[in-house]
């Protein structure tokens, strides 16, 4: 069961970084798809700070694939307030000694790097996503997770073109 969650995960991940660095707003339904899987996953291999990050990134990936030119004030409330929330439980799973600082900074470059990404903020967003890879990578080789930390690699890598894409643009 591990086993088959952990390639779903790491392809449908790493897949939904291609879409979104192509700009394909399927990417964010993949993520959505990707996210609700990983809660299971991460629970099953108790990385439960990253259980409780999904849900987070869940509403964020749903939001970029719905939303429209056009933001709802309403809706731009209820996701800043969700996100403070998943943050808020991050620095109180930090701050009780729940979580170590690699799997903090980790979510923190996940999370934040979402939101941005779906601000119009992405170059930021997407050197946040690099950071947050990398130490999943270095989190999921510590917990034997080969394949899955693999990927995370691969993410950190179009994660970096995304940013570097972006650089490029405002050059030329």
């Amino acid at each position: 069961m591990i086993w088959t969650l952990q390639i779903l995960v790491s392809v449908i991940f790493f897949t939904q970084k291609v879409f979104v660095l192509t700009e394909k707003k399927v990417g964010w339904l993949l993520g959505a798809i990707a996210a609700t899987l990983a809660i299971f996953y991460f629970y099953l291999i108790h990385l439960y700070v990253y259980t409780a990050l999904e849900f987070g990134l869940i509403a964020l990936m749903v939001y970029a694939f719905l939303k429209k030119e056009r933001k709802n004030p309403k809706v731009e409330t209820w996701i800043r307030m969700i996100t403070i929330m998943v943050m808020l439980a991050l620095g109180y799973f930090a701050w009780s000694g729940l979580i170590t600082i690699v799997e903090l900074g980790s979510s923190l470059g996940l999370l934040l790097g979402t939101f941005l990404l779906t601000h119009q903020h992405p170059k930021a967003g997407w050197w946040l996503y690099a950071l947050g890879h990398v130490l999943a990578a270095y989190l999921g080789y510590h917990k034997g997770q080969q394949f899955f930390a693999d990927f995370q690699i691969a993410s950190a890598i179009v994660s970096i073109a995304g940013a570097l894409k972006l650089s490029q643009k405002a050059i030329s």
